[in-house]
């Protein structure tokens, strides 16, 4: 019997690719369980604008400016908004004050557009709402400066804590 180098290399080289090919696997499913949770509480989160009163020149008549108070709650949420003096004030008087020569400018926080109803801490200063139905609301936060006499030029600065309750 004759054999040739192609057919020899034909059923050697069949020999490898059939013991190469990988052996199927048998599929074994496997199953667990991911759980889910959440709690939900009532709670309020704020976040500010600044009142800016700009660059002023001159000191006739009353100098406002408006900032504001974004609430954001759970929906239908009963909450009060209380600020603070200021690191300023002298009494019950916010100051901004001018590190540069040590001078001071009086103004005030007010909640109502017609700079009626002061923006404080104590109880009637209070800004009470409801976050209602969409959970978020703005508060406009309405600033007039007043002048003691001639201020000195510079630049006037004060920071007030605003503290939501609910």
């Amino acid at each position: 019997m004759r054999f040739s180098l192609s057919s020899l290399l034909l059923p050697i080289g069949f020999g490898l690719s059939c013991a190469a090919a990988p052996a199927h696997a048998q599929s074994r499913p496997n199953s667990g369980e991911l759980e889910l949770a959440v709690s939900i509480v009532d709670g309020c989160t704020l976040s500010t604008t600044d009142v800016v009163f700009g660059l002023i020149i001159g000191t006739s008549g009353a100098i406002r400016s408006v900032g504001a108070v974004d609430v954001q709650c759970t929906a239908d949420l009963d909450f009060t908004i209380s600020m603070d003096r200021g690191l300023h004030s002298l009494g019950a008087n916010r100051r901004m004050y001018n590190p540069a020569n040590s001078a001071y400018i009086r103004y005030a926080l007010y909640s109502d557009a017609g700079y009626s109803r002061p923006w404080t801490d104590r109880n009637a200063g209070k800004v009470r709402g409801n976050s209602g139905a969409t959970g978020r609301i703005t508060y406009l936060v309405y600033g007039e400066m007043t002048f003691d006499g001639m201020p000195v030029s510079g630049t006037y600065e004060d920071q007030v804590t605003v503290t939501i309750e609910f």
